[in-house]
Protein backbone atom coordinates (compact mmCIF):
# COMPACT_ATOMS: atom_id res chain seq x y z
CA UNK A 1 0.00 0.00 0.00
CA UNK A 2 1.29 3.47 -0.84
CA UNK A 3 2.07 5.83 2.01
CA UNK A 4 0.14 9.07 2.42
CA UNK A 5 3.22 11.08 1.40
CA UNK A 6 3.54 9.14 -1.85
CA UNK A 7 -0.16 9.59 -2.50
CA UNK A 8 0.12 13.32 -1.88
CA UNK A 9 3.06 13.61 -4.30
CA UNK A 10 1.11 11.64 -6.89
CA UNK A 11 -1.89 13.90 -6.40
CA UNK A 12 0.32 16.96 -6.76
CA UNK A 13 1.69 15.62 -10.02
CA UNK A 14 -1.84 15.02 -11.28
CA UNK A 15 -2.76 18.61 -10.49
CA UNK A 16 0.33 19.85 -12.35
CA UNK A 17 -0.56 17.77 -15.40
CA UNK A 18 -4.16 18.95 -15.34
CA UNK A 19 -5.61 15.53 -14.54
CA UNK A 20 -7.64 16.88 -11.62
CA UNK A 21 -9.65 19.37 -13.68
CA UNK A 22 -12.78 17.40 -12.80
CA UNK A 23 -12.43 18.79 -9.30
CA UNK A 24 -12.27 22.43 -10.38
CA UNK A 25 -14.61 24.92 -8.62
CA UNK A 26 -17.98 25.49 -10.22
CA UNK A 27 -19.76 28.12 -8.12
CA UNK A 28 -21.57 28.14 -4.80
CA UNK A 29 -23.87 25.40 -3.54
CA UNK A 30 -27.59 25.92 -3.28
CA UNK A 31 -29.45 25.85 0.02
CA UNK A 32 -31.55 22.78 0.78
CA UNK A 33 -35.32 23.27 0.73
CA UNK A 34 -36.83 24.20 4.10
CA UNK A 35 -38.44 20.85 4.89
CA UNK A 36 -39.22 19.94 8.48
CA UNK A 37 -37.93 16.57 9.68
CA UNK A 38 -40.59 15.71 12.25
CA UNK A 39 -38.65 12.74 13.58
CA UNK A 40 -35.50 14.62 14.55
CA UNK A 41 -34.93 17.73 16.62
CA UNK A 42 -32.47 20.47 15.85
CA UNK A 43 -28.95 19.69 17.11
CA UNK A 44 -30.02 16.46 18.71
CA UNK A 45 -27.38 13.80 19.36
CA UNK A 46 -27.97 10.56 17.50
CA UNK A 47 -26.57 7.10 18.04
CA UNK A 48 -23.79 5.98 15.72
CA UNK A 49 -24.81 2.68 14.15
CA UNK A 50 -23.04 0.57 11.56
CA UNK A 51 -19.89 2.62 11.01
CA UNK A 52 -17.72 0.25 9.02
CA UNK A 53 -14.65 2.23 7.99
CA UNK A 54 -12.13 4.13 10.10
CA UNK A 55 -12.42 7.21 7.89
CA UNK A 56 -16.21 7.04 7.91
CA UNK A 57 -16.15 6.83 11.70
CA UNK A 58 -14.06 10.01 11.89
CA UNK A 59 -16.36 11.82 9.44
CA UNK A 60 -19.44 10.89 11.48
CA UNK A 61 -17.80 12.09 14.69
CA UNK A 62 -16.74 15.36 13.04
CA UNK A 63 -20.30 15.91 11.76
CA UNK A 64 -21.72 15.31 15.25
CA UNK A 65 -19.17 17.71 16.70
CA UNK A 66 -20.49 20.44 14.42
CA UNK A 67 -24.13 19.49 14.99
CA UNK A 68 -23.61 20.18 18.69
CA UNK A 69 -21.30 23.18 18.39
CA UNK A 70 -22.14 26.82 19.11
CA UNK A 71 -21.85 27.95 15.47
CA UNK A 72 -24.60 26.00 13.73
CA UNK A 73 -26.87 28.91 12.78
CA UNK A 74 -26.70 31.60 10.13
CA UNK A 75 -26.27 35.10 11.59
CA UNK A 76 -28.76 36.56 11.02
CA UNK A 77 -30.97 33.64 10.05
CA UNK A 78 -31.74 33.55 6.34
CA UNK A 79 -28.69 35.64 5.40
CA UNK A 80 -26.37 32.80 4.27
CA UNK A 81 -23.75 34.36 6.59
CA UNK A 82 -22.22 31.40 8.40
CA UNK A 83 -19.17 30.08 10.23
CA UNK A 84 -18.11 27.57 7.56
CA UNK A 85 -17.95 29.84 4.52
CA UNK A 86 -16.19 32.43 6.67
CA UNK A 87 -13.65 29.77 7.69
CA UNK A 88 -12.75 29.28 4.02
CA UNK A 89 -12.48 33.03 3.41
CA UNK A 90 -15.80 33.23 1.57
CA UNK A 91 -18.62 35.72 1.95
CA UNK A 92 -22.25 35.04 2.76
CA UNK A 93 -23.22 32.23 0.40
CA UNK A 94 -25.02 28.89 0.22
CA UNK A 95 -22.83 26.71 2.39
CA UNK A 96 -23.67 23.00 2.46
CA UNK A 97 -20.44 22.16 0.60
CA UNK A 98 -18.40 24.50 2.83
CA UNK A 99 -19.75 22.53 5.80
CA UNK A 100 -18.82 19.21 4.17
CA UNK A 101 -15.31 20.43 3.42
CA UNK A 102 -14.85 21.53 7.03
CA UNK A 103 -16.03 18.14 8.31
CA UNK A 104 -13.78 16.25 5.88
CA UNK A 105 -10.80 18.38 6.86
CA UNK A 106 -11.35 17.71 10.56
CA UNK A 107 -11.81 14.00 9.86
CA UNK A 108 -8.63 13.79 7.78
CA UNK A 109 -10.30 12.57 4.59
CA UNK A 110 -7.72 12.05 1.83
CA UNK A 111 -7.49 15.01 -0.59
CA UNK A 112 -10.21 16.95 1.26
CA UNK A 113 -8.61 20.18 0.03
CA UNK A 114 -9.91 19.47 -3.48
CA UNK A 115 -13.50 20.14 -2.40
CA UNK A 116 -15.01 23.55 -3.18
CA UNK A 117 -18.16 25.51 -2.39
CA UNK A 118 -20.46 23.86 -4.96
CA UNK A 119 -22.71 20.98 -3.93
CA UNK A 120 -21.52 18.81 -6.83
CA UNK A 121 -18.00 18.80 -5.42
CA UNK A 122 -18.40 15.48 -3.56
CA UNK A 123 -19.77 13.77 -6.67
CA UNK A 124 -16.80 15.04 -8.71
CA UNK A 125 -14.40 13.87 -6.00
CA UNK A 126 -16.04 10.45 -5.95
CA UNK A 127 -16.08 10.14 -9.73
CA UNK A 128 -12.37 10.91 -9.92
CA UNK A 129 -11.33 8.59 -7.08
CA UNK A 130 -13.77 5.81 -8.03
CA UNK A 131 -16.04 6.12 -4.97
CA UNK A 132 -19.11 7.74 -6.61
CA UNK A 133 -22.29 5.63 -6.57
CA UNK A 134 -24.92 7.38 -8.74
CA UNK A 135 -28.66 6.98 -8.26
CA UNK A 136 -28.57 4.43 -5.44
CA UNK A 137 -28.38 4.06 -1.67
CA UNK A 138 -27.17 0.48 -1.99
CA UNK A 139 -24.01 -0.06 0.02
CA UNK A 140 -24.04 3.39 1.60
CA UNK A 141 -22.20 3.56 4.92
CA UNK A 142 -21.88 6.16 7.68
CA UNK A 143 -19.50 8.96 6.75
CA UNK A 144 -20.40 8.93 3.05
CA UNK A 145 -21.26 12.22 1.35
CA UNK A 146 -24.83 12.30 0.01
CA UNK A 147 -25.59 14.43 -3.06
CA UNK A 148 -29.05 15.69 -4.07
CA UNK A 149 -29.83 17.06 -7.52
CA UNK A 150 -33.08 17.96 -9.28
CA UNK A 151 -31.81 17.94 -12.88
CA UNK A 152 -28.69 17.55 -14.99
CA UNK A 153 -25.35 15.97 -14.19
CA UNK A 154 -24.74 16.02 -10.40
CA UNK A 155 -20.98 16.12 -10.97
CA UNK A 156 -21.41 19.42 -12.82
CA UNK A 157 -23.90 21.14 -10.54
CA UNK A 158 -26.08 19.91 -7.67
CA UNK A 159 -28.66 21.19 -5.22
CA UNK A 160 -27.36 19.95 -1.88
CA UNK A 161 -24.79 17.72 -0.17
CA UNK A 162 -24.61 16.32 3.37
CA UNK A 163 -23.02 13.63 5.56
CA UNK A 164 -24.75 10.27 5.98
CA UNK A 165 -24.54 9.30 9.66
CA UNK A 166 -26.30 5.94 9.68
CA UNK A 167 -29.61 4.34 10.65
CA UNK A 168 -31.28 5.79 13.74
CA UNK A 169 -34.47 4.20 15.07
CA UNK A 170 -34.95 2.49 11.72
CA UNK A 171 -34.48 5.65 9.63
CA UNK A 172 -31.45 6.65 7.56
CA UNK A 173 -30.15 10.04 8.71
CA UNK A 174 -27.97 12.82 7.27
CA UNK A 175 -26.27 15.78 8.96
CA UNK A 176 -26.18 18.80 6.63
CA UNK A 177 -25.04 22.36 6.67
CA UNK A 178 -27.35 25.02 5.20
CA UNK A 179 -30.47 22.95 5.88
CA UNK A 180 -33.15 25.35 7.12
CA UNK A 181 -30.35 27.92 7.56
CA UNK A 182 -28.42 25.79 10.04
CA UNK A 183 -26.56 22.53 10.69
CA UNK A 184 -29.38 20.01 10.93
CA UNK A 185 -30.04 16.27 11.18
CA UNK A 186 -32.67 15.11 8.68
CA UNK A 187 -33.91 12.00 6.91
CA UNK A 188 -31.85 10.70 3.99
CA UNK A 189 -34.97 10.94 1.84
CA UNK A 190 -36.80 14.17 2.65
CA UNK A 191 -39.63 16.11 1.06
CA UNK A 192 -39.27 14.43 -2.32
CA UNK A 193 -35.76 15.85 -2.79
CA UNK A 194 -34.11 14.02 -5.73
CA UNK A 195 -31.34 11.74 -4.49
CA UNK A 196 -28.39 11.76 -6.92
CA UNK A 197 -25.96 9.36 -5.25
CA UNK A 198 -23.25 9.00 -2.64
CA UNK A 199 -19.48 9.27 -2.37
CA UNK A 200 -17.47 6.90 -0.18
CA UNK A 201 -14.61 8.14 1.97
CA UNK A 202 -12.55 4.98 2.53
Amino acid sequence: MRTDSVRQRTLGAMVTMGILTALAPAGAAQAAPAVTDESSGVNQNVLKIGVNTATGDRVVQAAYDELNSNHTLETPMGSNCNFYSNHWGKGCQAWCADFLKYVWKNAGVYAWENLNSEAGTAARYGKFFGTWHPGTTSGIYPGAAVTYNSSGDPTVDSDHVGVYVGVVNGTQKVVSGNFQNQVYKHNLHYGGAPYAGWTGVG
